[in-house]
């Protein structure tokens, strides 16, 4: 019997972690256990202080319409278990599974990939206002830069002048943002709508 054809290994969750879990029952049966599996597995439990969500998961499944409890253990779990039996078979469990933990490290790892950010959900009310805020503060700044550059050039003083620069603090409300707020705008807004009404508020 080849050692892919063992016993199935999949992935599963303990304690928020990723791990390759098996089915007891699987095991039980491949080990040809003389008990009957719901004692052998909880007198083995019971005996090596195995610990649910540590070593093992618990899970219900449906067989002939009929609830069934199953364990999903770990390897580690699966290897003693296969050891304490004491026989060929059990050898062979260990040896696959200890396979299987091997081919599994040699995978290359994915990079952590940051979580996404929840998209924030706000009542269209609130987004209309926002939208005539937004409209309103960037004419503002376009008004604002271009009174403010008049104002300079009447009195000889150079547009840019550091931190009182109002006129280039006016272009950048105006521009700055227009890339992320512009499309927000358009959203909430009719395009055939009267944008110059709008900001009259």
């Amino acid at each position: 019997m080849k050692n892919s054809t063992l016993i199935t290994v999949f992935n599963g969750t303990i304690a928020n972690q990723t791990v390759q879990l098996a089915n007891a029952r699987s095991l039980h049966e491949f080990l040809e256990v003389k008990s009957q599996f719901g004692h052998w597995i909880s007198d083995r439990i019971s005996d090596y202080g195995f610990v649910q969500d540590e070593d093992y998961i618990i899970v219900t499944e449906r067989t002939n319409g009929r609830p069934r409890k199953e364990y999903h253990i770990t390897l580690d779990m699966g290897k003693e278990l296969a050891m304490v039996e004491r026989n060929e078979k059990g050898r062979m469990v260990r040896k696959y599974f200890i396979e299987c933990e091997r081919k599994a490290l040699q995978q290359p790892q994915q990079l952590a990939l940051p979580e996404p950010k929840p998209d924030v959900v706000i009542p269209y009310d609130q987004a209309y206002w926002i939208a005539k805020y937004l409209i309103r503060a960037k004419a503002f700044g376009k008004e604002v830069e271009i009174y403010q550059r008049q104002l300079f050039e009447c009195i000889g003083i150079p547009r840019y002048v550091g931190k009182n620069d109002l006129a280039g603090k006016g272009y950048d409300l105006a521009n700055e943002f227009n890339h992320k707020i512009d499309p927000f705008i358009e959203q909430i807004f009719p395009q055939t709508l009267d944008v110059k009404r709008i900001s009259n508020f």
